[in-house]
């Protein structure tokens, strides 16, 4: 199994940035490898949605885990491997925003094959890609509560 691990902070709240990572028709707008995805079922453990990368074929996914706010797992379902990503919206060191944590695996008897072709890009894109969803997440405008 092959392992990347990126961390971060931001001001924006876990609660505001869950709402995004778990918004994710939403995805394509801050991911720019991204084409569409689609979710038809209800947002929880077990629920199987799709993506489909630029350039790239559909690829089958599910939901693993989904903690609001803290924790979202989503599993993808490749040609004799799974790529598990993890991503964790944390309190800060300085206790006054959000640490986000993002953790990529890659397993399976393919793993090798899919680390060097999908995996690793993601790993090396992982500051920059997190930046731009901070920045979708900090736009999203505040849900109203009752």
């Amino acid at each position: 199994m092959r392992r990347y691990s990126y961390e971060t902070e931001t001001a924006v709240s876990a609660d505001k940035l869950f709402r995004a990572k778990a918004d994710i028709a939403r995805w394509p707008d801050w991911d720019s490898e991204l084409e569409t995805t689609r979710l038809d079922a209800p947002l929880r453990a077990g629920s199987p949605f799709m993506l489909k990368p630029k350039g790239g074929p559909k690829v089958a996914m599910r939901i693993e885990e989904v903690e609001s706010p803290r924790r979202f797992v989503d599993l993808a379902f490749l040609p004799w491997a799974k790529m598990r990503t993890s991503t964790e919206f944390l309190p800060s060191a300085s206790g006054t925003g959000t640490r986000i944590r993002v953790v990529i695996e890659v397993f399976g008897p393919l793993a090798f094959l899919w680390d060097r072709i999908v995996a690793r890009k993601l790993a090396a894109d992982c500051e920059q890609q997190t930046r731009a969803f901070v920045a979708a997440a900090q736009e999203r405008p505040t849900e109203q509560r009752a």
